[in-house]
């Protein structure tokens, strides 16, 4: 089927003696848990009961499940099972088998064979509101009867080959991946537009502390790629407010970059913040988003640094 899906057999985790419905419960979620976190379409072969997978905690987090159930007629399913020399060729199994056939055509059927004594990680209420599957799954029913072992192999990639599953899948950033991206646009925007700094960024940060050492005023700023300054930070301590602060650590950041070649600074800031201050320093409002947070504007600013 390609290496866009990941194959598994539900057992790889090993299948204990006395194997329960709790076992199949817990070991659901466990495949459940895996396969999210490796966020790739993965199709998990073997004992799977559709309702158990619905009922897990993380199986809100799957877009969709296509589910097949490979059936057999009792006869032939017993003298397979009789030809493997395996357990299971009793009326035990023919009765799993019958049930299993209705449960998943109907969710309404029968529900308290998975739901009584279940692991306690189970949710059922999901499942208990479904008048059909068609609201959260694709399921096939495949008599395999008549079918040699490569014809059943065959049927079951064609019909996973038939939904739209795409190459591509969007999982969450680790922070050690985040450099990666960046670096991605760094490239592309130099390629576009060639950076004037040897160095793409520079962190210009500075802060101003008390006798004790405390920090009670802080800036910090980044010079990037064509000498424009962009002023992140700007904090004081309200009781220094009136100490002009705010204006001892601008001017040393606008002048050092400056000096490194910057031609245009940049920022955003609050109407309960300090656009005032700011217009004060000769920045000018070029853009304004409103309802940022709802009844607040959020003011973009520039100065050209002469």
């Amino acid at each position: 089927m390609g290496d866009d899906i990941a194959v598994c057999d539900f057992d790889d985790i090993s299948v204990p003696d006395g194997a329960d419905k709790k076992w199949r419960g817990e070991s659901t979620k466990k495949w459940l848990q895996k396969l999210l976190s490796e966020g790739k379409d993965a199709c998990l072969l073997g004992q799977i009961v559709l309702g158990e997978i619905l009922s897990c905690p993380s199986a809100k987090q799957i877009d969709k499940i296509n589910f097949c159930l490979l059936d057999v007629s009792d006869f032939e399913r017993i003298g397979r099972l009789k030809k493997r020399n395996t357990y299971g060729a009793d009326q035990n199994m023919l009765n799993w088998a019958a049930w299993l056939r209705m449960y998943h055509q109907d969710p309404e059927w029968t529900p308290h064979v998975i739901q009584e004594d279940a692991a306690d990680i189970m949710d059922f209420t999901r499942l208990s509101a479904l008048k059909s599957y068609e609201e959260v799954a694709n399921v096939k029913i495949l008599d395999t009867t008549d079918l040699a072992l490569h014809e059943v192999a065959g049927e079951l990639a064609d019909w996973v080959r038939s939904f739209d599953i795409a190459p591509f899948h969007v999982v969450k950033v680790q922070p050690q991946e985040v450099s990666v991206i960046e670096n991605k646009i760094t490239s592309y925007n130099n390629s576009k537009a060639p950076f004037i700094q040897e160095q793409p960024f520079i962190n210009l940060n500075f802060c101003i502390k008390d006798d004790s050492g405390l920090i009670i005023a802080g800036i910090t700023s980044l010079m990037y790629c064509w000498g424009m300054l962009f002023v992140d930070i700007l904090a004081v301590d309200e009781k220094y407010y009136k100490n002009r602060l705010g204006s001892k650590l601008l001017s040393p950041v606008e002048n050092e970059a400056k000096k490194l070649g910057a031609t245009l600074a940049h920022l955003d800031t609050f109407d309960f913040q300090a656009k005032d201050f700011y217009l004060k320093h000769g920045y000018e409002v070029f853009g304004i988003l409103d309802d940022c947070p709802k009844s607040h504007k959020r003011y973009y600013m520039k100065k050209v640094l002469g």
